[in-house]
């Protein structure tokens, strides 16, 4: 398993993407995380491709961004 896109965004996320390939697998897997002081907020598996994951993380944090604001400490 090896970090192939880590990012952090204006509110503190950390975006990473992962990809795992199982040994006698041609096939890698691609898991994205969103992360924030060490919870794990999303996340994703697929088998499709780095840019679907890294897709699947922008939506997401699209979407959450005005209630992952408010949340109380």
């Amino acid at each position: 398993m090896r970090t192939i896109y880590q990012s952090t965004d204006d509110l503190g996320h950390t975006l990473r993407a992962l990809k795992m390939t199982k040994e006698g697998h041609n096939d890698p897997v691609y898991m994205g995380l969103v992360i924030q002081d060490r919870e794990v907020l999303f996340r994703t598996r697929e088998n499709s491709s780095r840019d679907f994951v890294l897709q699947k993380i922008k939506e997401f944090v699209a979407g959450n961004a005005t209630s992952l604001v408010s949340q109380p400490a």
